[in-house]
């Protein structure tokens, strides 16, 4: 606390100080302009060499043509203790170079001597950005000779060139050359293009910026023009396939939950990476941010990128960086938007209702039984379908696929409009989102409403001020999805195709056969309940120079506030009813502060290149939930959905939670000559979640050879770029509740009032213990080992990166069931338990060039990684609690986390195909009630006997490999984008088949693939034969439930057309159409082989990974789009 005041005041006087030199002295900025202080001490140094001493000292840049010959001139120059006039003024002499400042920038232009008496002609133009915007500095010239100038202020020039020059040609850092036909013209306006190889130059890491080719640690950049237009919610979605070690997975709902994942899973808790945005910590996700606002997309993938964030970096960061104004005068809008449908597919086709009832008549006769139904009726010989479904008949019998019938074509848009403005004193930005996605089941959606200022104040030359803001609101109504009670999904697949829709009153069809209600009732009578989140996320910030020293100072907000009112109707659907109504409301809100303070050495002594950071930083955070509900209510209109209609059962909860962290981190950046890197980073974190060992230290070492500054690389223009890198570090998590150290007791009537006195009529109020502490629970920490190369080929058109990695995390977070007889209210402990590995590789190709008016961009990145739980201490293995098995699997244990398997891998029986005969039956031997037709499983430890202890791992959620393949063409005004990604090696659990293949599961219907079960007139068939005694427990977990979920998919396809500037003029449209999800190809059998995790918040989340109970549907979509700047 003492640090914060002292960093604070310092801040404080600081701005007071520069408020009183401005007011007392109106020559200020002359003084600081004089007081600039430059030393240099060179001998035979080239002119760049000198250039780049002068920006590290003077904070300005100098602004030439990057292919320029005077560069490599060398000179030597001695000057001490001079400004920057002085110092220009020496070069001059020393040079046959002229400058001129203008503002930050230096403009270079070279004297050119020449006595020709050629005749010449004069060419005058306008040089401009893609949006419109003059471009100063830039430089016109005649390639081949040492004619040239550069633009003003306006981004005007006048050149005059000998009378036979046919092309002059421009550059300027940040775009693409340009050679420009001059025959016949004398006046000329042209528009540059954007170089995003050139922008990513620079790399913004944890809490400073890098130039990309001095980074010596793993970090993947994704580009947001690439991604800002997917029909995605959520940032995190956009990321999949498109940077090595990154996965993303979904639940697929429009704004459901996501989850990324870097370099694999590192432990069992909670492996979300850390996401900074403007260099600020979230804890409400990404789903409220408008992806348009994004300028750039970091990922920290290893512990030297890392580790700078302490405990909360074991799983990688995500470094997100909003858009900023411009850094020189202007006025820019932007418009964009798009609009489209989408419509779900791959649907599974179920049983209509003649054929549900011949199977189930087959089912019978399999069993040796007389078929009869209470509404197939008793014909032995063939199931019959009724007129009416009830004795009152006003539910007549139909024909319904209900899968389809929950479905429908959605409407899909979104818009965003954005002002940026600069100049040398302030930038600033501006812009205004809208969302709306419908679901493609029906009744459910998701919308957001967004709002983002940013801007920054140049005070003084060394005080800079700012602040990033955003605000969003979303809606969503959202349904239950991959969970075999509760789900939607799921749902459908068992409603009897039978029932209708509605019933001759107009009331959904009521279900006589099985206790699932109406699905599409369900969603209609949910269709009000909405979740609804207003989100305040930003930081203000103050930087101090002084010199080769900079101060900067930031407090940051994330502030969430959600409310949810779920009403549930009375209904009367036969099996499946609600007799009293009742409502039940949740508010609930978080806040997190981040005070974080920094001061940052940047210096160069000749070839020597050092850059010191040390910071302090402070987290607080609080959340404050409250619940309640009533039943009884007399109206069920809308306007009466609250909690004081409600007449009886009044019912109230409410809890809160809080933690903080301090911090004190340092990084050390060397470099000589940019041939030989060092960094090295520390940072001590203390927590208030651990009682005893509340303090961690995390660092972290990485070092980077440069080889193609050596004097020995010289291959041409062939081989080019060459950088070897290493990594070793380390990284914490202690990402558990709270409160788990200490011990907590709370009083519930359920569980702890008592009647001491044995009395009939009074109970005491006693406490039940809510948890089991553990005092001692200490960090969890993982360390990682790097090592990788970056090569370029012909003039780097050609980039490739490869890497190998290592992470071993230990003394793993827990969460470990206790004993039922233990008691209370909890159901396990938190405890450090055991160690995981990870171990992988990662590949990324990019190769672009331009072709005359022919241009193409192609990117590859392929990722493969093995995952391995090294050592359990306390237990044999880690599952799905109890508590919820029921639920979420049929009580089935399907997966298990143990010592040298990876996590959450399935286990069940060896299946090995059907028994085609008695023989075969009897031959085997070791199961005595199976028939034909029925499962064959292995005797896996040989004993002699099918039971539970030959349950083995039978199949692995994780990929061998993973693609991603990025092409984007271009050919004049026309350009053509295609993603595709692949997952290969990875196996899946279909336990929807439990409910929709075995008929001992009779009641609910089945999946149209069961036509094809065995029989004897089918004996090849794979399908079990059906039963509804289910004798030999086919349905018993197995690896018959288990599929290669390897795919590949064309996940965008984009075709756009930018408008002439001709036909415009000032304005810059581009128009496109783009359809994603166009196509997979997969031999798994469900919807779609991207199964992420059974839910995307609870503690035990990725214990269960890869099972299939009814995802939310994969949607195809088809928007057209714009892009307008003016």
């Amino acid at each position: 606390m003492k640090n914060k005041i002292l960093l604070f005041s310092l801040l404080v006087l600081s701005i007071m100080y520069g408020v009183k030199a401005g007011n007392n002295n109106q020559n200020t900025f002359n003084k600081i302009e004089i007081s600039e202080k430059i030393n240099l001490n060179l001998k035979n140094s080239s002119i760049e060499r000198v250039f780049e001493l002068i920006e590290a000292q003077s904070k300005r840049r100098f602004i030439y043509r990057s292919d320029q010959h005077f560069l490599k001139e060398n000179i030597s120059i001695n000057i001490n203790n001079a400004n920057i006039k002085e110092t220009l003024t020496e070069l001059e002499k020393l040079t046959s170079l002229e400058f001129k400042i203008a503002g930050d920038g230096i403009l270079v232009k070279e004297i050119v001597n020449t006595n020709s008496t050629q005749q010449q002609r004069k060419i005058s133009g306008t040089i401009r950005d893609n949006s419109g915007t003059p471009v100063p500095g830039a430089n016109v010239f005649v390639a081949g000779t040492n004619i040239g100038t550069p633009t003003d202020f306006d981004g005007n020039f006048v050149l005059n060139v000998p009378i036979d020059t046919e092309t002059i040609s421009v550059t300027f850092m940040g775009f693409k050359r340009a050679d420009i036909d001059i025959v016949g013209k004398t006046e000329i306006s042209i528009s540059l293009e954007e170089d995003t190889n050139m922008l990513e130059q620079i790399v913004v890491v944890g809490y400073g910026t890098e130039k990309r080719e001095n980074i010596t640690a793993a970090i993947s950049t994704v580009d947001p023009e690439e991604i800002k237009s997917l029909p995605k919610a959520n940032v995190a979605e956009m990321l999949q396939g498109r940077m090595p070690g990154v996965q993303v997975m979904s639940d697929n709902r429009p704004g459901g939950g996501t989850s990324i994942r870097v370099r694999g899973f590192s432990t069992i808790n909670n492996n979300d990476p850390l996401v900074v945005i403007d260099g600020v910590p979230t804890s409400n996700g990404l789903s409220s941010i408008n992806p348009q606002d994004i300028e750039s997309i970091q990922v920290l993938k290893d512990a030297a990128s890392s580790s700078i964030y302490g405990s909360r970096a074991a799983n990688g960061v995500v470094v997100i960086t909003t858009k900023k104004g411009a850094r020189k005068d202007s006025f820019v809008v932007n418009f964009d938007g798009y609009a489209g449908l989408q419509t779900a597919i791959n649907l599974p086709r179920m049983l209509n209702a003649q054929q549900y009832g011949d199977l189930l008549w087959q089912a019978y006769k399999n069993d040796g039984q007389t078929p009869a139904h209470d509404i197939y009726g008793n014909n032995p010989n063939q199931a019959q379908i009724p007129e009416w479904l009830n004795t009152e008949q006003t539910l007549p019998s139909s024909d319904v696929d209900w899968v389809a019938e929950i479905m429908q074509p959605a409407f899909i848009q979104n818009y965003n409009v954005s002002i940026q403005k600069g100049s040398e004193k302030g930038q600033h930005s501006f812009s205004l989102g809208y969302y709306d996605q419908e679901g493609v089941v029906k009744h459910t959606g998701f919308s957001r409403y967004s709002a983002r200022f940013n801007s920054n104040y140049k005070v003084t030359d060394w005080l800079t001020i700012g602040e990033n803001f955003t605000g969003s609101y979303t809606e969503e109504v959202s349904v239950g999805t991959n969970s075999s009670l509760g789900s939607i999904i799921y749902d459908s697949f068992q409603f009897p195709s039978i029932v209708p829709v509605k019933d001759l009153n107009g009331e959904f069809g009521g279900n006589p056969i099985n206790d699932v209600g109406n699905p599409l009732g369900n969603l209609y009578r949910a269709k009000d309940n909405k979740r609804k989140n207003v989100r305040a996320f930003g930081n203000a910030f103050a930087a101090l120079n002084f010199g080769d020293f900079t101060f900067k100072s930031s407090f940051g907000l994330d502030y969430n506030n959600f409310n949810y009112r779920g009403f549930s109707p009375v209904y009367d659907e036969i099996l499946s009813q609600n007799t009293i109504n009742s409502l039940s409301t949740q508010n609930s809100y978080n806040y997190q502060f981040t005070f974080t303070n920094t001061l940052n050495y940047a210096k160069s002594f000749g070839n020597h290149n050092l850059d010191v950071l040390l910071g302090q930083e402070a987290i607080e955070y609080y959340n404050e939930n409250f619940s309640a509900s009533r039943q009884n209510f007399l109206y069920e209109d809308l306007n009466f959905r609250y909690l004081s209609f409600g007449t009886e059962n009044q019912l109230n909860a409410g809890n809160a939670g809080e933690w903080k962290l301090n911090s004190y981190f340092g990084r050390v950046n060397y470099n000589f000559d940019e041939k030989y890197l060092l960094t090295a980073t520390v940072r001590r974190d203390g927590t208030s979640r651990l009682a005893n060992n509340n303090w961690g230290t995390f660092p972290a070492f990485s070092a980077g050879w440069r080889v193609d500054k050596e004097n020995f690389f010289d291959f041409g223009n062939g081989f080019t770029n060459m950088m070897i890198r290493a990594s070793w570090g380390q990284t914490g998590n202690q990402q558990v509740p709270s409160y788990s150290t200490v011990d907590s007791y709370s009083n519930n009537n359920n569980y702890s009032d008592y009647a001491i006195d044995g009395g009939q009529n009074s109970v005491s109020t006693g406490l039940a213990q809510t948890r089991v502490p553990n005092a001692d629970l200490q960090w969890e920490t993982t360390t990682q080992t790097s090592l990788g190369v970056d090569l370029g080929f012909f003039n780097n058109k050609l980039s490739i990166t490869a890497e190998v990695y290592k992470k071993v995390t230990d003394d793993i977070l827990v969460y470990n069931a206790v004993p039922l007889t233990f008691g209370g209210t909890n159901d396990g402990q938190w405890i450090n338990d055991g160690s995981m590995e990870n171990k992988g590789y990662e590949l990324n190709f990019k190769f672009r060039d331009q072709k005359g008016d022919f241009g193409y961009d192609l990117g590859l990145n392929v990722t493969g990684y093995k995952n391995e739980l090294k050592e359990l201490y306390s237990v044999a293995y880690l599952g799905i609690p109890s508590s919820s098995l029921h639920s979420v699997n049929f009580d089935q244990e399907i997966s298990r986390s143990t010592v040298g398997e990876p996590i959450a891998s399935f286990f069940g029986y060896q299946a090995a195909g059907l028994f085609r005969s008695q023989q075969e039956v009897d031959a085997y031997g070791l199961q005595p009630d199976a028939q034909p037709g029925d499962i064959k499983f292995e005797d896996v430890n040989n004993d002699g006997v099918i039971d539970d202890k030959d349950r083995t791992f039978i199949g692995s959620p994780h990929p061998d490999v993973v693609i991603g393949f990025n092409v984007n063409l271009n050919y004049k005004n026309f350009d053509l984008g295609m993603f595709f990604n692949a997952s290969i090696g990875n196996d899946l659990y279909n336990l929807t088949k439990y409910k929709t293949q075995f008929f001992n599961q009779s009641a609910y219907n089945k999946d149209s693939s069961l036509l094809g079960a065995w029989t004897p007139a089918n004996p090849d068939a794979d399908i079990p034969r059906l039963s509804l005694d289910d004798p030999n427990n086919n349905i018993r977990p197995s690896s018959y439930y288990v599929e290669d979920g390897s795919y590949l998919k064309l996940n965008n396809l984009q075709v756009g057309y930018t408008i002439p500037a001709s036909v415009l003029g000032d304005l810059n449209l581009r128009v496109y159409a783009q359809a994603s999800n166009v196509f997979t190809i997969t031999d798994y059998s469900g919807m779609t082989p991207e199964i992420g995790l059974q839910n995307y918040s609870s503690s035990s989340r990725n214990l269960d990974i890869g099972v299939d109970r009814g995802i939310y549907p994969p949607s195809r979509t088809f928007v057209f789009g714009f892009n307008l700047k003016f």
